[in-house]
């Protein structure tokens, strides 16, 4: 508590501005050269080379950039009050944290950012953020088991011949069991364990339902774009295995881990090993080149946002 108060009042003083600045300008460039330096992994001649020629992929690729920060800004309108502006914003550069630099690094820059923004106490941001993580990985995880179990039973696709016989008990009572863990939090109603009302938790569940859906349609569209000659069921395979990737916690260039998944059990789906890991590095440049873009302009326009001020 003592720190916290030296650093209130460390804010209020000239010499702490002062200092805050500079640490907001140093994180900033901190996250920008960081990646700057991750783009080394890539051969940009050989990637440009492979990017798909249909200009629908690109607006599909577009239209899914945003919708991730399109839904967590409405599904944080729920429960927060905030200007739409500077919120619209924030999801955006929480989703490139996120992506490119560490899982839930995003979630921590969002509550910094909330406690200057959002009329709530530490602690109520704290618990909606936790809420907001749990459903959002109720939902995904769900879809992604009912989608594989679909494909599944309709014979398109074998989860043993992808992973083999043990990973895939493994996968499957991993995947189960932590979904279980999920809904006990959501339907326990443990207050220290998840405390949204009902009402705004069907709100903010359907939309990442929706989310998680409409992004499933959207990467079968644009990949079928880029490759129409590969059966759309192996797009199906593709799209719902990397929703569970997506949900793997603390991975930084989850684009790129998605790729190797995809190389990986390209194999197994009779595609070609080399078409397919063109395709996903090139959607892993392109969405990393957006996010630098995006990061970096954001950071110049609002440097406020990068550390907050203690309260």
């Amino acid at each position: 508590m003592k720190i916290q108060e030296r650093l209130t009042e460390l804010s209020t003083t000239r010499r702490g501005k002062r200092i805050l600045r500079i640490a907001r300008i140093s994180f900033t460039i901190g996250i920008v050269l960081f990646m700057v330096w991750q783009l080394r992994e890539y051969d940009f001649r050989s990637v440009f080379q492979a990017l798909p020629k249909n200009p629908g992929f690109y607006v599909l690729l577009v239209v899914l950039y945003f919708l991730l920060p399109t839904i967590q800004f409405l599904a944080y309108r729920v429960v927060w009050d905030f200007r739409p502006g500077p919120a619209i914003r924030a999801f955006i550069k929480k989703r490139i944290l996120n992506r490119d630099v560490l899982g839930y690094s995003g979630e921590v820059y969002i509550f910094a950012w909330a406690r200057d923004h959002v009329a709530m106490s530490n602690r109520s941001l704290m618990e909606c953020i936790r809420d907001m993580n749990i459903i959002s990985a109720v939902a995904s995880t769900l879809t992604a088991v009912l989608l594989l179990a679909f494909f599944a039973l309709e014979g398109q696709v074998n989860v043993r011949d992808l992973i083999g016989e043990t990973q895939a008990a493994v996968l499957i009572g991993g995947i189960g069991g932590t979904l279980l863990i999920l809904l006990v939090l959501v339907f326990t109603r443990r207050k220290w364990l998840f405390s949204m009302p009902w009402k705004e938790t069907r709100m903010v569940f359907g939309l990442h339902v929706a989310r998680v859906l409409v992004r499933q349609v959207l990467e079968i569209t644009m990949w079928h774009l880029a490759m129409p000659e590969v059966p759309l069921e192996t797009w199906f395979t593709y799209a719902a295995t990397s929703i569970v990737v997506y949900r793997l916690p603390f991975i930084p260039n989850q684009d790129l881990v998605v790729a190797g998944v995809a190389v990986g059990i390209a194999g197994a789906l009779t595609v070609s090993e080399p078409h397919i890991a063109a395709l996903f590095v090139a959607v892993a440049l392109v969405n990393r080149l957006i996010n630098l873009l995006f990061f970096t302009t954001l950071s110049v326009q609002i440097p406020k946002e990068a550390i907050p001020v203690t309260k």
